[in-house]
């Protein structure tokens, strides 16, 4: 008995397989880039980096004439992307109502110009008047890295922020979990993209003592 001859798609299941190949593929890349960060390596420096008042302004990235860290006396290149990211997430989180574009001035010299830019415009066209008055940063934890690609890193860490009123009175506690995409450059590390997911957050009981 002769074999059945196969039956050739029509221009619509055509399409509709493509449309189903496309959103598969999408869907991994969805995949891959939420949740890469399940298992990254973590750095030898675990502990919580406590963020004391006045702390918070980072004056320089860390570059190749850096020194102290290693057995000939210069950071390792990982010791220097540690650094500038640590000092990226003590002033980039932070936020003053009266001056919205400080934290990412603040840290614009860990950031790649493009990059850089895109976070001023953003804040710019944000209309949303927040209810607090500032953000301080409190503890930077949980420090991990993990290889993105030839020359990019992944860098993530668990900030806790404190929002708080005009008169200093705090309202709310908030963990937010920042991955940061860095790559070496001749002047050093810079991070190139941003992820944040918020984690838990608190809201202060009011007090009318």
């Amino acid at each position: 008995m002769a074999g059945k001859k196969r039956r050739k798609l029509t221009t619509k299941e055509k399409q509709i397989i493509a449309c189903a190949t496309i959103l598969v593929l999408a869907l991994s890349l969805y995949v891959y880039k939420f949740y890469i960060y399940e298992s990254p390596v973590h750095t030898s420096k675990d502990e919580t980096l406590i963020v004391k008042e006045g702390q918070s302004d980072g004056k320089k990235a860390a570059s190749s004439e850096d020194t102290t860290g290693s057995d000939d006396g210069k950071k390792s290149s990982a010791e220097q992307a540690q650094e500038v990211f640590t000092n990226f997430l003590k002033v980039y989180p932070t936020f003053l109502a009266d001056h919205p574009l400080e934290h990412i001035e603040k840290a614009k010299l860990y950031l790649e110009p493009g990059f850089y830019q895109a976070l001023i415009d953003e804040q710019k066209n944000k209309t949303v008047v927040t209810q607090y008055k500032t953000t301080e940063v409190t503890s930077i934890e949980s420090i991990a890295t993990k290889q993105a690609d030839a020359g990019a890193y992944y860098w993530k860490a668990d900030v806790t922020t404190i929002n708080k009123d005009a008169n200093g009175k705090p309202l709310s506690t908030i963990v937010t979990q920042y991955v940061a995409t860095m790559k070496e450059q001749q002047s050093g590390w810079i991070i190139i993209d941003l992820m944040q997911e918020g984690k838990s957050a608190k809201v202060h009981e009011s007090s009318n003592q």
